[in-house]
């Protein structure tokens, strides 16, 4: 059996951040080969990370990524067990490239288990592991196309939004990134009405009709509130509808639909917004 010294530990340890003693015991366990010793490092992980991975994972990350060049921009949620590994930046890292992965990738929503797994990343994945000996759970990932990308992620790294638009705005202002963030205070159902689930608009309509009903209204009077009502659960739920939340660079009461219409922008052709946990 090979003698293990102190710089083959240390130069383990450089390699991988490990503790002194776990990276003596895989030399140890290997006859001083680092290679091998740096693979039976993670099979050992692997074990690890089954045996917790039951484990409860409340925090996490939201990570975005574009490509302007190739016009695609990926979004995703990585989750991880407390705030502190939230913040590591090993953590970010893993977080970035499942990011890239997914920009990477053909499908607009790839299975993340099939992300997590590729052989290009479960290394590093492991490694991180090792390292924070927390779960960590690549929960959400999505990835889109348009003529114009644009995101937004919160500074606590917990909600984001990634939007693409069908053309450049012609803006001094920030029109896309401007549209990201009131889209993560705002959070539409969807860009148009076309994209509204109609049993929450049939509810509306139905709710207003009982209470045109319990006031003695007629049907026609009736009729005419129903859509009152539900016109205006549209422009509080469909983001071509809303009113800008930036008042202060857009005004009282501009609609997202006439700003990115000044910006010579038609409309948004997709819209991503996602928090750690929702």
């Amino acid at each position: 059996m090979a003698t293990i010294t102190a710089s083959m530990v240390k130069d383990l340890r450089e390699k991988t951040d490990l503790p002194m003693m776990e990276c003596k015991q895989a030399l140890s366990e290997n006859d001083g080969n680092i290679e091998s010793a740096m693979d039976w490092l993670r099979k050992k992980h692997k074990g690890k990370l089954s045996e917790r991975a039951g484990r409860t994972t409340g925090e996490g990350r939201i990570m975005v990524t574009i490509d302007d060049a190739k016009k695609v921009g990926a979004i995703i949620e990585l989750q991880c067990e407390t705030a502190s590994v939230a913040q590591n930046e090993m953590f970010l890292d893993l977080a970035t490239a499942f990011a890239k992965k997914v920009a990477d990738s053909s499908e607009a929503n790839p299975n993340p288990e099939d992300i997590r797994k590729d052989p290009a990343l479960d290394d590093q994945f492991t490694n991180v592991f090792g390292r924070l000996r927390e779960t960590m759970n690549l929960t959400k990932c999505q990835r889109i196309e348009g003529a114009h990308l644009a995101s937004y992620v919160h500074h606590d790294g917990k909600s984001g939004v990634l939007l693409s638009l069908d053309t450049e705005p012609t803006s001094d202002k920030n029109i896309a990134g401007d549209l990201c963030m009131h889209a993560l205070f705002s959070q539409p159902l969807s860009i148009d009405r076309d994209g509204v689930p109609q049993d929450q608009v049939e509810a509306v309509r139905k709710a207003a009709l009982e209470m045109a009903a319990s006031e003695g209204k007629n049907e026609s009077i009736s009729e005419k509130i129903a859509t009152g009502k539900v016109n205006a659960f549209y422009s509080e739920r469909v983001l071509m509808e809303q009113f800008h939340v930036k008042t202060d660079d857009y005004g009282n009461k501009a609609k997202i639909r006439d700003v990115l219409k000044q910006a010579g922008v038609n409309k948004v052709t997709d819209l991503v917004v996602m928090k750690v946990g929702a």
